[in-house]
């Protein structure tokens, strides 16, 4: 009764029915516990329950019916569970457990399933070593243990001669590979193991394995040379992919002989040479993938500018050091191409449009233009990335089909089009670093349905931004900086619940602090700096929080105040009791369709110089409110704040105390509170003690280490005078600390020509973040 809309299959009187030897209920939605009494079912062989959305934990009982030889639970990702200890000459044949919540240990026993032919375990929660002991399971044909948390090295099942289908892919496996591993594996025909941490060479007998098809073994550690091996032109080969490994020297001609071959990578290695005429000897390839190697790819040949491969649906050649184009108009059967990070100069030809491309990647290269005429009328297109080129020229019609638009880092001039507008697809779209002008089209704020990624910034772009932001908005990135945009930030723009980086910073914005935006749950980074807001931050919205925020730059405005304990108290993104585990891992944002991501960036003032951060480390964190006219004392709630690596209160009128509570920060790697009117002793600390002297200069009431001013023997207090033995002190009357933004630059400029440690200090920035967090890690190993 499979696919059979069943709800209630387990009624008590099945109780009755003890004899029933085969339950079949694939695909209905029971959501339901599994009955323990099923256990007394003695003369039960198959108890098939896939995809039933059962619940609850499984009844371990059932695993010890003696009759039983089939158990299915695969895809009931709602049922839990644990794999009991299994009793000698246990019956059991086919056990799916894949897409389930099971975990803990594979216990030894479970070599006791001598009659196991088939076993997936894929996707669960299961951890550990994966017995050694399995390889007395002699009649396998089948193993998938994929994306689990299996670590140490992996068993031998050389005893399993008739295995047909390893799947150990996606878990934390290592140690090496060995001959051993293969020997005797006659029938072998799907091998994975990508995605663990395996290393070492690579033995040519897994080549050689004379039924093998499909060989897996991208993202791990394998290094050295890849050597010939044997029986290449009888290989059943038809998928290789050794991408993201260690691997070096040339690609062995036996690769070549695969005549069987239909997908090959070899991506982010090592691998050297000139030239892939040898790719003729690959007829049925249809995709290649040589990116990111040390490999110079020569298309041309002495005679001929045809391409010497037979028809592709992918080509993948990043970073081959190409010259020039190679010649692919008769690809009439290609649908991604990928040929950027080369040298490739002059013009994108026109028959790159005639083609079925649905993705095309020409980013980071020398091309100037796109060349007349080209047709973008296709709805085959998701993806054209031409960023980080010389185009010139208005911005060019491309296809409404669109997914992933970026033809950022060009000359481009001219407006916007409101065709752009016309993308209802459109997910990314970065026209970032050009230098197109004008206002900004009014409907581009109502596109944001599907639009996850807009960046516009570092243009010529003039005008307001229009309060239009729709209740369905999805941005999750808006890059609006260094325009000259006007007005006020959209009081519409709170609808973005998803939004997590917002940089409108060096435009004409004049407003208050935006406090509509503290209702937003995922915001990450919030960059308005160098406008023209004023005010205070005091905010009148109830349990306002920032829970993920992790970095803040409202530098260079003029906002003013205290700065009150509550601004900082929900930071928890900066708080280390909130991060117990801090992953290194990058602020992105995935598209529907589009396996790649956009890694979001931004550009920060670290001691008075820009510094573009292009990878956002999840734990990266920043606070900056210099060059303001905040007052009053530094709070010491940023105390609590001890994951956080830039702290710049610099160019304020902050008075009193430096709280003792910054010591005790010791992620901080970068700290700026000069300029200020703070006094007393500078709080003695290993972390305060680190950093230079202007970090604090400008203040003459501070004394104590960096600084050459030495304290008073007296207690020291708010108006007490320190001793001073600096030549070079600064006379506070030829400095006005009721400085705004006007005059900001000018000190800036000031710290960087008397900062000599600047680039020690950026450099000890990221630095000191990595190194604690790995420090960490061990500490907890």
């Amino acid at each position: 009764m499979t696919n059979c809309g069943i709800s209630s299959p387990f009624d008590p009187v099945l109780l009755n029915l003890h004899f029933l030897s085969v339950i079949r209920l694939n695909d209905n939605n029971l959501s339901t516990i599994v009955p323990e009494f099923l256990a007394n079912f003695t003369k039960l062989t198959t108890l098939s329950l896939s995809n039933c959305n059962l619940r609850g934990e499984f009844p371990n009982k059932i695993f010890q019916v003696p009759t039983l030889q089939e158990l299915d639970l695969y895809g009931n990702e709602k049922l839990t569970g644990t794999l009991p200890d299994f009793s000698q000459n246990g019956s059991l044949r086919e056990l799916w457990l894949g897409s389930t919540n099971f975990t803990g240990l594979l216990p030894d026993s479970i070599a006791n399933l001598t009659t196991l032919t088939e076993i997936s375990l894929s996707s669960c929660n299961f951890f550990g070593p994966i017995s050694s002991k399995m390889e007395n399971l002699r009649d396998l044909v089948y193993l998938d243990f994929s994306s689990n948390s299996f670590t140490g090295s992996i068993p031998l099942f050389h005893k399993a001669k008739k295995l047909n289908y390893i799947d150990l892919s996606h878990n934390n496996l290592t140690g090496l590979l060995s001959s051993t591993h293969f020997g005797g594996l006659s029938e072998l025909e799907y091998l994975y193991l990508e995605d663990n941490s395996i290393g070492g060479t690579l033995p040519t007998v897994v080549f050689s394995i004379p039924s093998l098809q499909v060989l897996e073994l991208q993202n791990n550690h394998f290094s050295g040379e890849v050597h010939e091996f044997a029986n290449a032109s009888s290989s059943f080969f038809y998928k290789l992919d050794l991408s993201n490994n260690y691997l070096n020297g040339s690609i062995p001609w036996s690769i070549f002989k695969l005549n069987r071959l239909s997908q090959l990578s070899l991506s982010s290695n090592s691998f050297s040479g000139t030239s892939i005429k040898a790719i003729k000897g690959l007829p049925r390839l249809k995709i290649l993938d040589l990116s990111y190697n040390n490999l110079r790819i020569d298309v041309q040949g002495s005679n001929s500018t045809s391409f010497p491969f037979p028809q592709m649906s992918e080509l993948y050649l990043a970073s081959c050091q190409l010259q020039k184009f190679p010649d692919l108009k008769n690809q009439s059967l290609m649908i991604a191409l990928d040929l950027s990070y080369n040298n490739i100069s002059g013009q994108v030809p026109s028959w790159i449009w005639s083609n079925s491309l649905s993705y095309l990647n020409l980013s980071c290269n020398f091309l100037e233009a796109l060349e007349e005429p080209y047709d973008t009328s296709s709805e085959l297109w998701s993806v054209i990335d031409l960023h980080n080129n010389r185009i010139q020229g208005n911005i060019p019609i491309v296809p409404t089909s669109l997914i992933y638009l970026s033809i950022a880092n060009n000359k481009l001039t001219g407006s916007i089009p409101s065709s752009v507008c016309n993308l209802y697809q459109l997910q990314f779209l970065d026209m970032s670093n050009n230098s197109i002008n004008n206002k900004l089209p009014p409907c581009l704020f109502q596109m944001f349905d599907y639009l996850s990624v807009l960046n516009i910034g570092r243009n010529r772009l003039s005008g307001i931004i229009l309060d239009t932001f729709l209740s369905n908005c999805s941005l999750k990135t808006l890059d609006l900086s260094n325009n000259n945009l006007e007005g006020k930030v959209p009081r519409s723009l709170q609808r973005c619940a998803f939004l997590e980086v917002l940089d409108i910073g060096n435009n004409k914005i004049r407003d208050t602090f935006p406090c509509m935006l503290k209702t937003l749950p995922s915001l990450h980074v919030l960059v308005p700096r160098s406008n023209k807001f004023y005010g205070d931050l005091q905010c009148r919205i109830a349990n306002q929080t920032w829970l993920k925020l992790q970095i803040v730059d409202i530098a260079s405005n003029n906002f003013r105040g205290a700065l009150l304990p509550q601004y900082f108290s929900r930071w928890e993104g900066m708080m280390k009791s909130r991060n117990p585990e801090p992953r290194l891992q990058y602020l992105e944002v995935e598209f529907i369709n589009y396996g790649p991501y956009y890694r979001n960036r931004v550009t920060l003032t670290l001691k008075g110089q820009e510094m573009e951060i292009e990878n956002i480390l999840e734990v990266y964190t920043s606070i900056d409110f210099s060059c303001n006219n905040f007052e009053g004392e530094i709070p010491e709630a940023l105390g609590k704040l001890t994951q956080l690596g830039s702290l710049d209160l610099s160019v304020n009128q902050l008075s009193g105390r430096i709280p003792d509570e910054l010591a005790s920060l010791t992620f901080l790697a970068l700290l700026n509170l000069s300029f200020n009117q703070l006094s007393s002793r500078i709080p003695r600390g290993n972390q305060l003690q680190t950093f230079s002297a202007d970090s604090f200069e400008g203040n003459t009431g501070l004394c104590d280490f960096p600084l050459k001013k030495l304290c008073s023997d007296t207690k020291m207090n708010g108006s007490s005078q320190p001793r001073s033995h600096s030549e070079h002190e600064i006379d506070g009357k030829y400095i006005s600390f009721e400085l705004g933004s006007s005059l900001c630059f000018g000190i800036v400029t000031w710290l960087l020509l008397h900062s000599t440690r600047y680039n020690e200090l950026v450099h000890r920035l990221l630095f000191r973040i990595f190194a604690e967090h790995k420090k960490a890690g061990r500490n907890r190993n």
